[in-house]
């Protein structure tokens, strides 16, 4: 049998958090293990989706930029063209978070250009967008 990540991660979680943790005595130990066993559950439910999570998120990111590059004046409309016409060569989740946070930083100038302009749709694409990017990312705890 060859374990897979998530499963190691999900039985470390159910040790720390669910027996050693209740074991130790009430106070900083015991909720350490627990806030420790709820990382690696965390962890665990991340590894399988981390690298598909942010190569959507860019590609939906780099779609609004390109759709609203025209409709936005200057260098930020300039940016915007050129980043919505890049695209992530590496699937590395270290590479796929750089040009996250990069997209992300690109987003929140054009939400405020969209709050300014009284840009209504552009707006609601904007909060549509951050709205699934984070259900994709919601972390599920086990019943107790």
């Amino acid at each position: 049998m060859k374990p897979s990540p998530d499963l190691v991660l999900n039985h470390a979680f159910a040790k720390v958090a669910l027996e050693m943790g209740p074991a130790l005595p009430a106070g900083y130990g015991q909720g350490s293990a627990t806030l420790t066993g709820v990382l690696l559950l965390m962890v665990s439910q991340e590894f399988n989706r981390a690298a598909d999570i942010r190569a959507k998120e860019n590609a939906a990111m780099r779609g609004l930029f390109a759709d609203a590059a025209s409709d936005v004046a200057g260098e930020l409309g300039v940016r915007l063209k050129a980043a919505g016409g890049e695209v992530d060569a590496d699937i590395n989740v270290a590479t796929l978070d750089r040009s996250n946070a990069a997209l992300k930083a690109l987003l929140i100038e054009l939400h405020i250009y969209a709050e300014r302009a009284g840009a209504g749709g552009l707006e609601r694409r904007i909060l549509k967008l951050l709205d699934e990017a984070a259900t994709a990312r919601q972390v599920f705890l086990p019943a107790m």
